[in-house]
């Protein structure tokens, strides 16, 4: 029985529609072979962009507009997000009976969960058993990636003290720094809003509405590629984050705000977290020279880990406040630093030892003094 034309001619057009595929697949194969570049390269570059395209395009946080970027509640994909907006699996503002509740605070160095992670796992084994009045650790991450001291003081004192954490953790220098850094036309303001103001609504782009697992063609990674760089130039060679800035920043301009920003920060933390018999950790951040973006940003860090020091010494009178200097005990090297400032694997398991150790030094001198361990207010 012959065919009926209609059919022969879909039969004919979709034989060649899948040619043109096929055809189009074996000619990226060949490039990437041909040039010896790993496919991968133009997949985690594209899912990168595609990543800060959304965040870029939220503006900012509708619940708390002070805040630049929040990850929204209800977030699956990892790092995900519980609807109390905390990173991490689903809690509740009250603290499980027996455990020792923390939240860490700081940018994208805490946001991904490393070193949280392995302070929690740490903390959780010394403190079995009833240790010092607890038999457990949970950790809560309060962060997000460009987060300052400013954005951690907001959302501490308008979110997280009705977490009743019985300590806070706060791990963060590096983006103060950036907030810092300016051209001369930046106007600063002590809020750092200046730094917030960088931020532009970007529109997601159409072809980001084909999903990630399309990349396994080769043919849809390097075209999905081909139309970044057409149509946002020069963002796959340099930092993802940076799309949707109004001014990049200097790292050789780092010239400060004249404000001070940093340690009224710290001190409004712990101001607020001693009121509310809470400890404090101020962590001092690592920094790997070779892989910094210069002298200017090292020293801008050491200063501000050293300006951190300072305030938990002035604060060591009620003995709530601590200083954990982490840069000066932990190698910042390629094992530990997968760049400048995040943390590798093994970087996080040092941090999160380091602290955990200091959390429970802490909770032990004040059992055998009779002090407080950090109250759950």
């Amino acid at each position: 029985m012959r065919k009926s034309r209609p059919a022969g001619r879909m039969a004919g057009l979709l034989a060649a529609v899948l040619g043109l595929i096929a055809v189009a697949e074996l000619s990226a194969r060949g490039y990437l072979l041909v040039r010896g570049i790993p496919a991968g390269r133009y997949i985690s570059a594209t899912a990168a962009v595609r990543e800060a395209r959304a965040a870029a395009s939220a503006g900012f946080d509708t619940e708390y507009p002070y805040l630049p970027f929040r990850p929204a509640p209800g977030r699956t994909a990892a790092p995900s997000v519980d609807s109390l907006g905390f990173v991490g699996p689903e809690t509740g503002w009250e603290p499980p009976p027996g455990a020792f509740r923390v939240i860490f605070a700081g940018g994208s160095m805490v946001y991904d969960g490393l070193f949280p992670s392995a302070a929690d796992s740490c903390l959780d084994a010394l403190l079995s058993g009833g240790a010092c009045g607890f038999d457990s650790c949970q950790a809560l991450i309060s962060s997000a990636p460009t987060w300052t001291t400013a954005e951690n003081l907001v959302y501490y004192a308008i979110r997280g003290v009705y977490a009743r954490p019985h300590a806070i953790v706060l791990y963060v220098a590096v983006n103060d720094v950036y907030a810092m850094s300016h051209p001369d036309s930046v106007t600063t303001e002590p809020d750092y809003s200046h730094y917030r103001s960088r931020w532009m609504p970007v529109a997601p782009a159409p072809w980001d509405r084909i999903p990630g697992w399309a990349d396994s063609s080769r043919a849809v990674a390097l075209a999905r590629y081909a139309l970044d760089r057409l149509f946002y130039p020069g963002v796959l060679g340099s930092p993802p984050r940076r799309l949707g800035l109004r001014y990049e920043y200097d790292p050789g301009q780092v010239v400060g705000t004249g404000f001070g920003s940093y340690v009224a920060g710290l001190e409004a933390i712990a101001a607020i977290a001693e009121s509310r018999g809470t400890r404090v950790f101020l962590v001092s951040e690592l920094q790997e020279p070779s892989l910094s973006s210069g002298p200017a940003m090292v020293a801008a860090v050491d200063d501000l880990n050293a300006a951190a020091a300072e305030v938990a010494a002035r604060h060591s009178a009620k003995g709530l406040v601590s200083f954990v200097d982490a840069a000066s005990l932990i190698t910042a090297d390629s094992t530990t630093m997968a760049d400048k400032s995040h943390l590798t694997p093994e970087g996080g398991r040092r941090l999160g030892a380091l602290v955990a150790g200091e959390i429970f030094r802490s909770l032990q001198t004040a059992a055998s003094t009779g002090g407080s361990a950090g109250t759950a207010p």
